[in-house]
């Protein structure tokens, strides 16, 4: 059981009730729906600790998170998944300039390589049938993905994998890991959407399988406020460079709201580990009904225990009819696309909210007969890389009319968010092919280098 050093420090501070003539402004009182949250905002003053020189109340909480976790050490971020991406990739760049990637990834994460001047190498990547999953969507890279791109680029340094992706389906890290450690390279896995992966069984978390770093979005799937997450080391040695590595990206003004928040979260998972496997058990009643309704529905044995992705366009919806039914049942998904719905659970849900949800996903296909399999590509095309991420993003730039963008070469990241994974990076060029993907996704401007 956690000792709450972060709360202890805080409340501390709060029943002093010293004249607060620090950071912010507010001093500690403010309005409804702030009153009770407004005393425990304060800055970096004696007894609450400094989030990149902790040696207080932060460092015992992260020193509590590596226990609970079981990894070389953990360093709390209130800058989100994102600052732990960006300071991975920092202190995956002394491995050397080329990372082999999943191209499953986040946007932030191809920013970061583009400022650091890292060069991502593509993984292969492979396009689910019904008989796999959800027809579309992209499966993970194997380990064989992983071991041939290390045979091709020998001089990477490093492998970057996101698992689970943003539809619960998860990478085989362990088998990766083997493979970049017999290679001598190091392995970031993005677990940002897996903080509750080790309330089920330790196999699950990647650092149980042997990741080198990962990251957790602690506020994703456990009670946290936005921002709050976690990176992970393998080998504590590191702790020192990754925390100098953070504060180069991170603000010098983290929230203590969002670092106490991830204190709790702490507990939720050490303290009350049942309720996730409880929970887990209700998502596969309702992914098994999906499933006999016709639903297409991620498939495999290791899966997300408590996300849920459907896929619905062999009924004939497009995401607006399917959206609106949802919501005039009373349902909010976490995201919709052209054929696939994604729904977060989490131990906040109620049972009533989920009867609701069954009821609704029932009632969206009532009637409805099922559509044979939708035609899609067997694999990943991507377009062709002109420039180094670095260059793209160094040069000038224009906006223009994606109609005229075949033959250019794209200046930024180009994504829907959420999930925020990359449909061209900057660097790459831009095809017919994939300026029609891309108005279909709604883009109708890219900008280009001039």
């Amino acid at each position: 059981m956690g000792t709450r050093p972060l709360w202890t420090a805080l409340e501390r501070i709060r029943r002093e009730d010293l004249a607060r003539f620090y950071m912010p402004g507010h001093k500690g009182r403010m309005p409804a729906p702030f009153t009770q949250a407004a005393p425990y905002d304060i800055t970096e003053i004696a007894g609450a600790d400094n989030l990149y020189q902790c040696a207080g109340a932060i460092r015992a909480l992260e020193e509590e998170f590596a226990d609970a976790y079981r990894v070389g050490d953990c360093l709390l971020s209130a800058g989100g998944s994102t600052l732990c991406i960006q300071t991975m990739l920092y202190l995956a760049r002394g491995r050397g300039s080329t990372v082999i990637c999943g191209r499953i990834i986040h946007r932030s994460a191809v920013a970061a390589m583009g400022l650091l001047g890292l060069d991502p190498c593509w993984l292969p990547g492979r396009i689910a049938s019904r008989r796999e999953g959800i027809p579309g969507i992209a499966l993970p890279p194997t380990p064989e993905d992983v071991e041939a791109a290390i045979a091709a680029h020998p001089d990477a340094g490093s492998v970057y994998i996101t698992s689970p992706d943003y539809f619960g389906q998860l990478a085989n890290i362990a088998d990766i890991a083997e493979v970049c450690h017999r290679s001598g390279k190091v392995l970031l896995v993005d677990n940002a959407h897996g903080a509750h992966l080790g309330c089920f069984r330790a196999a699950l978390h990647p650092m149980s399988q042997g990741a080198d770093y990962c990251c957790d979005s602690l506020h994703k799937n456990l009670p946290a406020l936005t921002g709050a997450a976690l990176l992970h080391l393998a080998d504590p040695s590191f702790y020192q460079e990754a925390k100098y590595a953070m504060s180069l990206f991170g603000s010098t003004s983290p929230s203590y709201l969002i670092m106490l928040s991830a204190e709790n979260a702490l507990e939720s998972i050490t303290q009350d580990p049942g309720s996730y496997w409880e929970l887990s058990g209700a998502v596969e009643e309702v992914r098994k009904e999906a499933g006999e309704l016709g639903y297409d529905v991620i498939k495999g044995f290791v899966r997300d225990p408590i996300r849920l992705a459907l896929g619905f366009e062999s009924f004939g919806h497009t995401p607006e009819s399917f959206g609106r039914f949802l919501r005039s049942r009373g349902v909010e998904p976490e995201y919709l696309d052209r054929n696939v719905c994604v729904f977060m659970f989490s131990p906040s849900n109620t049972r009533a909210e989920i009867d609701r949800l069954r009821s609704a996903l029932a009632g969206a296909v009532k009637g409805l007969p099922r559509q044979p399999e939708p035609r899609y590509p067997a694999t990943i095309r991507l377009p062709r890389q002109i420039l180094s991420l670095a260059e793209a993003m160094d040069r000038r730039e224009i906006e223009l009319p994606a109609a005229v963008c075949p033959g250019r070469v794209s200046s930024r990241v180009v994504s829907s968010c959420p999930p925020g994974i990359p449909m061209l990076v900057p660097g790459e060029e831009i095809s017919t092919q994939t300026v029609k993907f891309l108005q279909s996704s709604g883009v109708q401007s890219i900008f280009v280098v001039r």
